[in-house]
């Protein structure tokens, strides 16, 4: 047993106190002291407290420095057991989920029939909880404190079912039912069209419950002694329907003659036949027609015409007026070059033949502006095709006239005497160029000018004018000169001799996109060049290489060194017989192999699977066919040999099945 040695020297000084022994504050430490009979001095379950200062000495989780929690135990050895951590329930007889605050519960865990609050006002009734909803019938169903609170009102009798109920026989309580409503002031519950708020009519009953019957409903009728349906506005009555010998309306100035009413024509007859107040006024029946004559010249205007019994003031009897408007035009006018019809006689300037003071005006027949000056014609508009310039030296050429650009072509263009180079004003001339060769092309600058200079030409450009070969007019040709003064020498003729020979068949083809296919001179001889096939531009760096089933042929082709980074294969004759044939099928058949420089031999896209045993690469998705049966290889830039066989040629694995060969032409391109 090991226990710290204050409490050692402790027991000591107990057990010697006759001797003296003064108790030490120092921690000595820590010795085994080994087993000792006082239980007192013993911490049997290692929780720090011996003997009598553990309440439980079996127990680690009970001692004076534990928390007191809810398990049924005095863990912090006071005595008390679950102090201060039991919890409180209310008992829950009804199920509602509310406690009766009557019937309190401690424990630690919850208990049956029981909740952890106290708010049912009847825990008997498991319909009477807080929350619940409230219904008449005399309980406080949701816990309130009132009884059908909310629900019970004052209601009132609806005999005649318009909504709103008689106000004598009210009843305070629950909802009574049918023929009762909340909403009181009806004044007369037995009849259905009277009640506030409903529109008055004429029908002699309060339907609104004012107090006043018909209010604002009753019309005014006028009695009407001529029977002409208008009425004396003096001699009134009100009624809901108008009565005999009445009218709705008013305004009968002579209620004694019935041709008299506001309903009546004027006539010329001095009487106020329409009751206006106004007698025989304009319009009158029997009036005659009178015309406003508004400028004052004692014409009228057609269009402002008023017919009265007499003639009203600014009026006349005629209407020749054409513009009332403007005193200066009636029929007495005279007719001037103004665009207006001034004597009213339905002719306006040179359409009437008494017009005065027209202009002069010139043909200009070419529309440049400018008219012949023989030919003068009075009017007052410009007749079509005409001008009041008289300037133009030349009536028939649009391009001459004093606005004319004076150019080269024997013409007086501008109208100021001079022509051509004779006018300093002249333009347009030709640049001319000193033409030594006489092809045609200038070299050196001379001027420009209309007429030619002796030994001179109209187009420039002659890159050597001592030479009559050489021109921007000449063909080029493969001679290492310029002769068509491009800057470039040989251009569009790469291939055709031994003078200019090409790289290869795509710098031919890059030179002249036109070139057909055929033979040309490359550099390092005379090859065949494909410039149709996917493009063009393939050089043919083997002519009907030996493809054949039981042996290798081992030509490697491209030794020339041409730089390439496409193989195309193409089918020349014959054919090769494994369990099918080339060129007639691919799929299936004997592989047709590729090698490249000493790279592993290679297959396309689509050949049989008998690879003999050998290293191979794949070439599948390089490939690309022309034709059915032509492939194309793409590869990296190299000027790598080609070399072709069947696999089981090369390998020399059952070639007995093989016979038959075939020929490939064989083309690279860059």
């Amino acid at each position: 047993m090991r226990v710290r040695a204050v409490h050692l020297s402790l027991s000591w000084c107990l057990l010697s106190l006759a001797s003296g022994c003064e108790p030490s504050d120092k921690e000595s430490p820590v010795v085994d002291v080994g087993g000792l009979e006082d239980g007192s001095l013993v911490d049997s379950d290692g929780d720090g407290f011996l003997g009598d200062e553990d309440c439980n000495d079996g127990d680690a989780s009970v001692s004076p420095a534990a928390v007191e929690v809810c398990d049924g135990l005095d863990n912090d050895c006071d005595g008390i057991v679950d102090e201060d951590v039991l919890q409180t329930f209310y008992a829950d007889a009804d199920g509602d989920g509310f406690g009766d605050a009557g019937v309190p519960r401690e424990a630690c865990a919850q208990p049956e029939d029981s909740v952890p609050n106290a708010n049912d006002c009847d825990d008997t009734d498991g319909g009477v909880f807080p929350g619940a909803t409230e219904v008449c019938n005399g309980i406080d169903d949701n816990c309130s404190g009132v009884v059908d609170d909310g629900l019970g009102g004052t209601f009132y009798p609806d005999a005649d079912g318009d909504g709103f109920g008689d106000t004598s026989g009210a009843t305070t309580g629950c909802d009574p039912g049918d023929g009762w409503v909340e909403v009181d002031g009806d004044c007369d519950d037995a009849e259905a069209d009277a009640f506030p708020g409903n529109p008055e009519v004429c029908d002699e009953v309060d339907n609104n419950c004012d107090g006043t019957v018909d209010e604002g409903q009753l019309s005014t009728f006028y009695i009407d002694l001529d029977a002409d349906g208008w009425g004396d506005a003096a001699s009134v009555t009100e009624g809901c329907t108008e009565p005999a010998g009445y009218s709705s309306f008013a305004g009968d100035c002579d209620d004694g003659d019935a041709s008299v009413s506001p309903d009546a024509s004027e006539v010329c007859n001095e009487v106020d036949d329409d009751c206006d107040g106004s007698i025989d006024e304009a319009g009158a029946t029997g009036g005659a027609a009178w015309y406003t004559d508004g400028d004052g010249d004692g014409y009228g205007d057609p269009g402002s015409s008023t017919v009265s019994c007499a003639a009203p003031s600014g009026t006349v009897g005629n209407d020749a007026d054409c513009d009332d408007t403007d005193p200066s035009i009636s029929p007495a006018a005279t007719e001037v070059c103004n665009e207006v019809d001034d004597d009213c006689d339905g002719d306006v300037d040179d359409a009437d033949a008494s017009v005065v003071g027209a202009a002069t005006w010139y043909p200009d027949l070419d529309a440049d502006g400018f008219g012949d000056p023989d030919a003068g014609l009075a009017a007052c508009e410009a007749p079509s095709s005409y001008t009041s310039d008289d300037q133009d030296c030349d009536d028939a050429d649009p391009a001459v006239s004093p606005d004319g650009l004076e150019i080269c072509n024997g013409l007086d263009d501008d109208c100021d005497g001079d022509v051509d180079d004779d006018d300093p004003d002249v333009s347009g001339g030709t640049a001319w160029y000193a033409d030594a060769d006489a092809d045609g092309y200038g070299g050196s600058a001379l001027g420009s000018a209309c007429l030619a200079p002796s030994g001179a030409a109209s187009v420039g450009g002659d890159c050597d004018d001592g030479d009559a070969g050489v021109s921007p007019a000449a063909t080029e040709t493969c001679d290492g000169v310029d002769e068509d003064c491009d800057g470039v020498v040989d251009d569009g003729v790469l291939g055709t001799g031994a003078a200019c020979p090409a790289d290869d068949c795509a710098e031919i083809l890059a030179d002249n996109p036109a070139a057909a296919d055929g033979s040309y001179e490359l550099v390092p001889g005379t090859y065949t060049c494909d410039m149709t096939t996917d493009g063009g531009g393939w050089t043919r760096v083997a002519a009907s290489a030996y493809v054949y089933g039981t042996g290798h042929t081992g030509i490697a082709y491209n030794s020339e060194g041409f730089t390439w980074s496409q193989a195309l294969f193409t089918y020349a004759s014959g054919s090769v017989h494994a369990h099918c044939s080339y060129p007639s099928s691919l799929t299936s058949c004997n592989n047709i192999g590729m090698q490249f420089a000493s790279e592993d031999w290679g297959v396309a896209l689509n050949w049989g699977s008998s690879l003999c045993g050998m290293a191979t690469t794949s070439y599948t998705s390089a490939t690309t066919y022309i034709g059915g049966y032509d492939w194309i290889i793409d590869r990296a830039v190299s000027t790598d040999t080609v070399r072709v066989g069947t696999l089981e040629g090369i390998a020399g694995c059952t070639t007995s099945d093989n016979p038959g060969g075939a020929y490939l032409d064989i083309w690279v391109r860059d």
